[in-house]
């Protein structure tokens, strides 16, 4: 049987708009581990490398967190070129 994830994205889009802004909401269960480097980007179908991503940005703690908990939070992304 396959672990859980510990990062479970909702409302994700089918396609986004060049030059648009992006919401992404997703739920940390609480086997979730932060880390200084921790990103989330934004990538095309089927890309093939890490290097792949069109725009990413820092995933910071959410306000409040307490660690050991599931916690919802989101990112916001303006791709400028």
């Amino acid at each position: 049987m396959e672990p859980l994830s510990s990062v479970m994205f909702r409302n994700v889009g089918l396609l986004y708009f060049p030059h648009t802004r992006v919401e992404c909401h997703y739920r940390l269960s609480s086997e979730h581990q932060w880390s200084s480097s921790d990103w989330i980007g934004v990538f095309q179908v089927g890309w093939s490398s890490i290097k792949n991503y069109y725009t990413y940005t820092w995933a910071v703690v959410p306000e409040g967190y307490t660690e050991g908990t599931d916690v919802d939070s989101s990112a916001l992304f303006h791709r400028k070129s």
